[in-house]
């Protein structure tokens, strides 16, 4: 959460209200997350080909594994955060 928390103090020369509102931030930054992960799990998965050496592409494939998982962590907590909030 720090490195979005900084990435958020770098790009907004002000931040926004919602920041200060800690269910907002954490809604917030669980949709970084999945965003984060999800494209970053679709551009090395479109750099695997099937000529792909296997020990680059098994590390690879786990990386997108990985990074699968994170982003259904960051669906869960979104979820969770607005069931909490309902």
């Amino acid at each position: 959460m720090s490195a979005w928390e900084g990435e958020m103090e770098r790009s907004y020369p002000q931040l926004p209200r919602w920041y200060w509102n800690e269910a907002e931030r954490r809604k917030q930054y669980a949709r970084w997350v999945e965003a984060e992960a999800e494209s970053l799990a679709l551009r090395l998965a479109g750099l695997l080909r099937p000529d792909t050496p296997v020990d680059s592409a098994g590390p690879a494939r786990l990386l997108v594994e990985s990074l699968a998982r994170d982003a259904e962590w960051a669906r869960g907590l979104e979820d969770r955060l607005l069931r909490n909030a309902a």
